[in-house]
């Protein structure tokens, strides 16, 4: 399986020095084509992420240098355009520069990919969770893979899925990206003339054996999408459960998101959204992914362990 690594950046020097350091610690991502996405503009610092990678281990990374500011959405889109459509990557890895990975991150996720491969109805897999049970009781879940709708963080995507969904994406892409900057976007058109129409329409089935139980999958977004995000990953999410895909992760994680401040974010958004207490465990001890894994569809009360709606 021909399988690369997307590393995405623009000027948050310090993240990106931890998020590569941490997947310099990753011996699975060694085995991997690296390709690190810088984007530019007046605020950029490529050629300091540039010299981070050059110090590092990898060899022969590919380095794609923005002229001007893309901004994450047409950023990312055209990123999964060239691995995925040009290059032929059978499998992708993105990561943007804000999660620290315990060294077991990209083989557990690649593990994942290949434990659900016979299923029909995964379409990306994650290593990346917010867990709030102790220590003790998470010691006895390492196996326990869940259904999410967690923003995609480190998350891996096969050609197969994405040439399934990609004509969503692009379509969005088009007509809201195309002439508006990212933060220009129409929000407004985006939730009730883009998002409404597919959240309207009935989800597909998709033929074959299922890894996710219905009872444990929740739609990403409501038909009414009053509040929804209008991000690229939300039109990512949109458009895997449309065609009928669901998202897994494990329930442990193997990651902490450290973004405090980013495009997105802020100090008050981290807080808000619970990531000041995301209880990680030590990361340094996940060495090793797991022989093998289990779909928990039950927590330990017997209760269905189902997702939250996109965030």
């Amino acid at each position: 399986m021909k399988t690369a690594i997307l590393l995405l950046g623009f000027n948050r020097v310090d993240y990106f020095q931890q998020t590569l350091e941490a997947l310099e610690a990753n011996k699975a991502a060694h085995d991997c084509d690296l390709h690190v996405y810088l984007d530019g503009g007046e605020n950029a610092r490529q050629s300091d992420l540039v010299a981070l990678v050059e110090k590092s281990s990898f060899t022969h990374p590919t380095f794609v240098l923005r002229e001007e500011n893309w901004s994450i959405g047409r950023h990312l889109i055209d990123a999964r355009r060239v691995l995925f459509d040009e290059l032929l990557y059978d499998r992708v890895i993105l990561l943007e520069d804000d999660m620290l990975l315990a060294p077991s991150y990209i083989q557990t996720v690649l593990d994942l990919l290949d434990w659900s491969k016979d299923s029909c109805d995964v379409g990306t897999v994650m290593a990346y969770n917010i867990n709030h049970d102790s220590t003790e009781l998470q010691s006895n879940q390492m196996q326990d893979v869940v259904a999410t709708n967690r923003h995609f963080w480190g998350y891996a995507m096969t050609r197969e899925v994405w040439n399934t969904i990609k004509h969503i994406i692009y379509d969005f892409e088009k007509k809201y990206l195309s002439k508006n900057t990212y933060r220009n976007r129409s929000h407004f058109r985006i939730r009730w003339m883009f998002m409404r129409s597919i959240m309207s329409k009935k989800r597909q089935i998709r033929p074959g054996k299922n890894l996710i139980p219905d009872a444990c999958l929740t739609p990403p977004f409501p038909r009414i999408p009053r509040k929804s995000p209008t991000s690229q990953d939300a039109i990512t999410a949109l458009a895997l459960w449309h065609h009928g895909y669901g998202r897994i992760t494990t329930r442990v994680s193997r990651a902490e998101y450290i973004g405090v401040e980013g495009f997105s974010f802020s100090s008050k958004v981290y807080a808000d959204f619970g990531f000041e207490n995301q209880n990680t465990q030590d990361l340094s001890k996940f060495t090793q992914s797991v022989s093998q894994y289990k779909f928990a569809a039950h927590d330990e009360q017997g209760n269905t362990i189902k997702p939250r709606a996109y965030e």
